[in-house]
């Protein structure tokens, strides 16, 4: 809301709905399968909901932090040096974050794997590669958002064209342009066009 509060609905059988009350204002959120995260307008993280993995167990100090991604099992903060931080599940590596991995401006989380977009327009994927999903086509450049579903990938490129990877639901329809901004649910995607 424009007073930075935060509203949750649906199920709430893990206590994912239940927003805490200390939260107070906060300028970015994210919600996982059964958890949820939310950065305070001070830069710190608060989380809730299901914390089977540590989930929801915020690094102490964590401080800094612009944006947040909720895997499944799993969280991720990119911190305003351009460098990210993850916590909970590490069945597959998700919370491994590849060394020296900076410069990093936008993160989203799948549902074992993570996906950064750098400010160099090219693209870093780490955690489960079951169908693809960290492997990242070769000359990918020119990236401008990102978006990441279950297991596939979405990279808007600054020509409007989408590129898509992993499980086939990142297969992207043949001739598709103009676009300026993409959005991946478990197993499918969408992108909003220029004409609207």
């Amino acid at each position: 809301q424009d007073d930075g509060k935060v509203v949750a609905w649906g199920r709430d059988h893990v206590g994912q709905r239940a927003v805490p009350n200390n939260l107070g204002s906060a300028s970015a959120i994210s919600a996982g399968e059964n958890h949820s995260l939310a950065v305070r307008t001070n830069g710190t993280v608060v989380a809730w909901g299901d914390n089977e993995s540590g989930q929801s167990d915020v690094p102490a100090g964590l401080d800094g932090v612009q944006a947040v991604a909720a895997g499944r099992y799993h969280s991720l903060a990119l911190r305003e040096d351009g460098t990210v931080v993850a916590w909970g599940s590490n069945s597959r590596g998700q919370s491994e974050v590849p060394q020296d991995l900076t410069g990093v401006i936008a993160i989203a989380a799948g549902e074992e794997h993570n996906v950064a977009l750098l400010e160099n327009g090219t693209v870093v994927a780490w955690g489960r590669n079951s169908v693809g999903q960290t492997s990242v086509p070769g000359g990918l450049g020119g990236v401008i958002a990102i978006a990441v579903g279950r297991t596939h990938n979405l990279a808007l490129k600054n020509d409007g064209t989408v590129v898509g990877w992993g499980e086939n639901f990142g297969a992207v329809p043949q001739g598709l342009g103009g676009v300026t901004a993409i959005a991946a649910g478990s197993s499918h995607s969408v992108a909003l066009r220029e004409n609207g």
